[in-house]
């Protein structure tokens, strides 16, 4: 059974944000796009699996955990400058780039800028279309509306004050994951009682953007190699939409399928779950190197 490596947390301060970032292993380059809002402690055991194989880099977003905001606002498109500026920081003028669920937007967008440094991308559940999501058009419709409204200050920090209170707390939640379709493996009751204004401004952009993009905008086609996993009964995203779209922007594909009925595990994955379930994927590139294919994921 291999061994994890260390997970070392740094700070760096770039042109845009003071970013926070966690690093582990040896290897290629590789920088993991978060999922929405996420902490760099969440993620330790998936950055501890790919750092079996790569030098791993995971970043909080801009405006939340330890990273300071962009200070024209997030938009995916801002972030693949901070990402390139995170590479140039890091030494790697070519590195390889991974995205889970809104990470799919996210590394799309940087294939779009950053694509000559970009060796290869790894696409997990990735939110590639806001025709792919499974909510019904009442759900979409609720949550629009309360997303145009937390895209001003004030409800924002309306939000964030009541975010304090226990019945409050109870409400949203409910809101996230029976409207929303919001699945978390983390305390969310206890995160959202955390989340400042400036957390919510990046979650709001970010939910915005899951509205409206399509694949319209995304569309390749990519040069680079792309390993896909998904679920095909994953209940947020459609599995054959997803699948299609990933088919025709990359040519160069290996494609895994599974059968797990959530988007999101319902509880914290550990390392030895992440070499259980996805080491089919990290096997599949070492084929690729071993046949002097490329540099991996």
């Amino acid at each position: 059974m291999p061994h994890p490596c260390d997970v070392i947390l740094r700070e760096v301060e770039l042109p845009g944000t003071r970013l926070r970032y966690a690093e582990c292993g040896d290897g290629p380059p590789l920088i993991i796009v978060p999922a929405t809002v996420s902490l760099a402690e969440d993620w330790a055991p998936m950055i501890q699996f790919m750092g079996q194989r790569y030098h791993t880099h995971f970043f909080e977003m801009p405006g939340h955990g330890g990273s300071t905001p962009l200070a024209d606002g997030f938009t995916s498109t801002r972030l693949a400058q901070v990402i390139a500026d995170l590479a140039d920081h890091i030494g790697a003028e070519r590195f390889a780039l991974m995205g889970f669920s809104f990470g799919g937007i996210l590394a799309l967008r940087v294939l779009q800028q950053l694509g000559e440094r970009v060796d290869k991308v790894g696409l997990l559940s990735p939110c590639v279309s806001s025709r792919a999501l499974m909510r019904p058009p009442i759900d979409r419709a609720l949550i629009s509306a309360a997303v145009s409204a937390l895209e001003h200050r004030l409800p924002r920090r309306a939000l964030a004050w009541l975010l304090g209170n226990e019945h409050a707390v109870r409400l949203v939640v409910w809101f996230m994951c029976d409207i929303g379709g919001f699945e978390t493996p983390t305390d969310l009751r206890g995160r959202l009682m955390s989340y400042s204004a400036s957390t919510l401004a990046v979650l709001v952009a970010q939910v915005r953007e899951i509205l409206t993009v399509t694949e319209e905008d995304l569309v390749g086609p990519y040069p680079q190699p792309c390993f896909f996993g998904m679920s095909e009964h994953d209940p947020l995203l459609d599995y054959v939409r997803t699948e299609r779209f990933v088919r025709e922007n990359f040519a160069d594909l290996i494609a895994e399928r599974f059968d797990w009925p959530y988007h999101a595990p319902p509880v914290p994955l550990t390392f030895d779950d992440y070499v259980r379930d996805y080491g089919s994927l990290l096997d599949a590139d070492a084929v690729r190197v071993s046949a002097d294919f490329g540099r991996g994921i």
